[in-house]
């Protein structure tokens, strides 16, 4: 009877941390299995789970998203991850970690295009992601000035576009480094990371034509996984080798 007891009112202790609104809200949420973005199908209608985590978005408090990135489902970690990961949280390595450890795996719709991937390879795209975003918002808004100083602001050229601009990001480029390279310490440290997460890493760094001061860790992963891509990094970095990924 105790143990009935218990399992009856589990689920009203586990998320007594949330709000009555956000864990209403969450309930909603936690109905779908996969993370959507907000335009989804070949006819790109809104996303209803979509609305419902701006909802929580909106109105949970960063402990409460917080709350929910460790101890919810697969896709309400992700979607609470996003959120942690627009308001620049703290606890975006912490989160890496234990992800990275769990394991966690969620389907995720973009578009109409269904993949499923681990939630800490999701983060780490994330982040490498982000810098693309600030370098396109720098670049809409050096384009804006230009206008505006060469007195364009009223031609239909700038008319036309400049709502279309409307790229941003809380993020600085020096900020997105910083954490893309706690992320990949916390990627290579861990002797168990998988070979598609540390030859992202990588890639990446091939691509961008970085020197990573850390780079001999990968000796180890090149070993393990015979990976192209880790070599090839490799290589760039001892000897200056670049050569292209196919």
């Amino acid at each position: 009877m105790k143990t009935f007891f218990c399992l009856l009112f589990l689920p009203i202790m586990f998320f007594g941390q949330l709000s009555p609104t956000v864990n209403k809200l969450y309930n909603l949420l936690s109905q779908s299995e996969r993370y959507e973005s907000k335009n989804i199908s070949i006819d790109g209608h809104e996303s209803e789970v979509y609305k419902i985590n701006e909802k929580i978005k909106k109105i949970a408090s960063d402990s409460e998203v917080e709350f929910i990135a460790f101890n919810g489902t697969p896709s309400t970690k992700l979607y609470a991850m996003s959120i942690l990961f627009d308001r620049k949280s703290k606890s975006l390595e912490k989160l890496f970690r234990y992800y990275i450890k769990s394991k966690d795996s969620v389907q995720v719709m973009m578009g109409c295009v269904v993949q499923t991937n681990t939630i800490a390879h999701l983060l780490y795209q994330r982040v490498i992601a982000e810098k693309q975003i600030i370098h396109e918002a720098d670049w809409e808004r050096k384009w804006k000035d230009s206008m505006i100083a060469n007195h364009q602001q009223n031609t239909s050229k700038y008319i036309n576009l400049k709502d279309i601009m409307n790229t941003t990001s809380e993020w600085k480029t020096d900020e997105i480094d910083s954490l893309n390279w706690r992320l990949d310490k916390i990627i290579l440290s861990n002797p168990e990371s998988p070979k598609v997460m540390v030859e992202v890493l990588a890639g990446y760094h091939l691509l961008e034509g970085v020197k990573v001061p850390y780079f001999e860790k990968l000796a180890f992963f090149e070993k393990k996984y015979k990976s192209e891509y880790i070599n090839k990094y490799l290589k760039f970095c001892r000897y200056g080798i670049k050569e292209s990924i196919d």
